[in-house]
């Protein structure tokens, strides 16, 4: 008794000390860290990296950024064709300067340099269809040029002939007009019609800043909203269709916002009743609060050093840590509340300690096993859930001694109810056998109706109106945005489009071939190609020349002189307005160029064709997400095995075959049943399943571990996994009602399996005999 009481004066003392020290340099460092930090509230940011194959880091980089940025509209008047809407709600965004930039109509100087470019490069953008005409001698040029000559709709007047004889500018423009055909110029504005007649404007804007930015991107939708409802008071008639990931982006993070402050106001409302009703004191409680926040302070530093910043979803799901935190202070406390008049807090202590540090060492291990998945946003939960937890528990261990010399003791609350379900345990054979038998066949049940789904939808509930608007302008501008596309790169602008110019007749062919309906090639040709079309020119020009001649045409003089075009004067120049999104070059000098594809019916085969060229590759992001999906699913269930081996062989070693084997029975019965809910629910089984089954297990084995614990009473011992129970249900539970269906699911598998696990631990209760020793 002396000695247990004599060493908190030495190194418990020592080792209090150096643990507040510890947290104080925590503090000082988050502190330091705040301004820099960030929240962010991206879907796109929780997803791999491998986002656009393996095209080098900063281009990768550079156009997810440039992507995230767009902003597009649609304004329709209705079935008049009248810009004076579109115009309006284009000053309305001009003024309210919650844009970097916004562009609607090309004005009459812009047209005219337009203009003047095509004219001046017109033999240095010779487009694919002049180019196949100008083969084999020319002749076939001459034929299209009488044929646009004698036709009523051409439009080809005396001076377009005698300037451009070839008609090459005209060629150029017909190719464009088809790469684009849904969208028409009218007034200087792209303008489209829907099957009703309704004619609609077509307007472009850039964000200032990331659209990962949470509280800019609610202000900007906030401010577009606002502006919304001004240009329906002016031009009642008027519809407005909007796309961009800010909306998106913005919707995710309110959903999380909310699911932040309702569930999390719950929980904590939940579990401070829970204590106070139990213990009757505020200190339970405020001990509690200190080894959370203790916790939650060591996470957040941990995840800020690692990662520079915090996901808003990691915030939601690390709610999680509220509860099972909160169960070492009330194992802890439970002994001290039960037995603190014949023992000293120390000794107490050494009763708990090996019980505490193996849960924690199973939770952790738990969490860390999910840094394995490819999802930035989970590797933070997992980070900051096993640094969390483990301060948690150090807290408890060093601090806690100290602070709870004077807690009162208490008769045990709903002792003889506690006391009657150990028994029921010890001497009905009906319950010990009875209740796991009729839960493994639940689990079976479950389990046999279960089916796997891999989608990424799953990851976020996406609002039914944006996507409804999203449609609706893919179908009236033919410009869609499912995240498919070839990405054509190299080490300069000239290799890149030499490499697109190699690419293309691919791609013709697997058009040709039904792999995909069609795609979208920059109007821009290679430096190298320009030389040889200028070759062309020269053997094709005087049999051009003959044919017109020969039909009366005698004034016609070609000028075939180079006029070069570089990358960096098309970008300058209004040509390549609509175009300069899908170019990229790096201050490097290193380029890349995206091919949008559409009507894509064999992904797989598409990306082997991207493996056979040089400098290419294929982005099909939801099928590569899905896929990633399944492989770790698939990797997760094995490692759920190893781990139920590993857990398996140290129960027998702890406590023998017999009844290492029975204590293992809680671990997976509660992994079947969290199974079995997922299905009964109408969930199907993906990634976010096993990570919730992983932590099932974690914290399931907990309640075995404090329940086996030699040196503790089966009574406290079942006060404590009730109020743990209890607190982890009003946590992880809060999950289940989260309007996202990745966390529903997730806590939905939490919820189940846990309680099973509590209903079962008694299975791990040692026998009076091994008490006694």
């Amino acid at each position: 008794m002396m000695n247990a009481n004599a060493l908190p004066r030495t190194d418990v003392k020592r080792s209090a000390l150096l643990w507040g020290a510890v947290c104080l340099v925590l503090l000082g460092v988050l502190l330091s860290l705040l301004p820099q930090a960030r929240i962010n509230s991206s879907v796109l940011a929780m997803l791999p990296k491998q986002a656009l194959g393996n095209i080098p880091p900063a281009l990768n980089d550079g156009f997810m950024q440039r992507l995230d940025k767009q902003l597009v509209w649609l304004v329709s008047p209705g079935t008049q064709a009248d810009p004076a809407a579109a115009q309006y709600w284009l000053s309305l965004l001009q003024q309210s300067h919650a844009l970097s930039e916004v562009k609607g109509p090309m004005d009459a100087t812009s047209q005219q340099a337009w203009g003047a470019f095509f004219w001046q490069h017109r033999n240095g953008l010779i487009d694919r269809a002049t180019r196949e005409r100008l083969q084999n001698g020319g002749e076939a040029q001459a034929q299209w040029i009488l044929s646009q000559l004698y036709s009523a709709f051409s439009g080809v007047n005396g001076k377009e002939l005698q300037n451009d004889p070839l008609m090459l500018m005209r060629g150029s423009q017909l190719a464009l007009a088809q790469n684009g055909q849904r969208l028409r110029l009218m007034d200087g504005w792209l303008v489209t019609q829907d099957e009703q007649g309704n004619y609609w404007y077509l307007l472009h804007g850039e964000l200032a800043g990331s659209s990962f930015d949470m509280q800019q991107t609610h202000r900007v939708v906030t401010t577009l909203s606002a502006l919304e409802k001004q240009l329906k008071t002016n031009y009642p008639q008027a519809q407005l269709l909007a796309r961009g990931t800010v909306f998106y982006s913005d919707h995710a993070s309110q959903q999380a916002k909310q699911d932040i402050s309702t569930l999390g106001v719950a929980t904590i409302l939940g579990v401070i009743l829970l204590i106070v009703a139990v213990f009757r004191s505020l200190r339970p409680l405020l001990l509690c609060l200190l080894s959370i926040c203790i916790g939650a302070l060591a996470g957040t530093v941990a995840t800020l050093l690692l990662f520079g910043e915090l996901h808003l979803m990691t915030l939601v799901m690390s709610m999680s840590i509220i509860g099972i935190s909160a169960d070492y202070t009330l194992y802890y406390l439970t002994e001290r509340m039960v037995h603190g008049g014949e023992v000293s807090p120390w000794q107490s202590l050494h009763k708990v300690r090996q019980a505490l540090l193996l849960a924690l060492l199973t939770t952790v291990a738990a969490y860390l096993i999910m840094m394995l998945a490819p999802f930035p946003g989970i590797r933070q939960m997992a980070v900051f859930a096993a640094v969390g937890l483990s301060a948690s528990c150090l807290t408890v261990i060093f601090w806690h001694p100290w602070l709870c010399s004077k807690l009162p003791v208490r008769p045990i609350p709903a002792m003889v109810l506690l006391l009657r379900w150990l028994a029921a345990w010890r001497r009905d054979k009906r319950l010990s056998l009875g209740l796991p038998s009729a839960l493994a066949v639940l689990s079976l049940a479950g389990i046999a109706t279960l089916h796997v789904d891999d989608d990424i939808a799953q990851l976020q509930a996406l609002p039914q109106g944006i996507l409804a608007q999203e449609k609706t302008i893919t179908q009236l501008t033919g410009q869609s945005v499912d995240q498919k596309w070839f990405v054509v790169y190299g080490s300069t602008p000239q290799q890149t489009l030499e490499r697109l110019e190699a690419f293309a007749p691919r791609l013709e062919q697997a058009r040709q071939a039904g792999t995909l309906g069609g795609f979208r090639l920059i109007p821009l040709n290679s430096l190298a190609r320009q030389q040889q079309d200028l070759s062309l020119l020269h053997h094709a020009a005087p049999a051009t020349i003959s044919v017109l001649q020969s039909a009366g045409l005698t004034a016609v003089t070609p000028d075939l002189q180079a006029m070069p075009v570089s990358v960096d004067d098309w970008l300058a120049s209004p040509a390549s307005e609509g175009w300069r999104l899908m170019w990229l070059t790096l201050p490097s000098g290193e380029s890349g160029v995206l091919v949008p594809v559409e009507g894509v019916a064999d992904s797989a085969a598409l990306n082997a064709l991207a493996a056979t060229q040089p400098g290419v590759a294929w982005v099909d992001r939801k099928s590569t997400f899905n896929a990633l999906f399944a492989l770790y699913r698939a990797v997760l269930t094995g490692l759920l095995c190893v781990a139920l081996a590993v857990i398996a062989c140290g129960a027998v070693l702890r406590l023998g075959w017999r009844k290492g084997l029975i204590s293992l029975v809680p671990s997976l019965l509660s992994l079947g049943c969290g199974l079995a809910a997922l299905s009964f629910s109408g969930h199907a089984v993906n990634l976010f399943s096993l990570l919730a089954l992983v932590l099932v297990l974690g914290i399931g084995i907990n309640y075995t571990l404090f329940f086996s614990n030699p040196c503790g009473t089966p009574l406290t011992s079942l006060l404590a996994i009730t109020l743990a129970m209890m607190t982890t249900l009003l946590t992880l539970g809060m999950l289940v009602f989260s309007a996202t269906q990745a966390i529903s699911s997730f806590g939905i598998v939490l919820v189940s399996g846990i309680f099973t696990a509590f209903l079962l631990s008694p299975l791990a209760m040692p026998g009076r005999k091994e008490r006694k020793r």
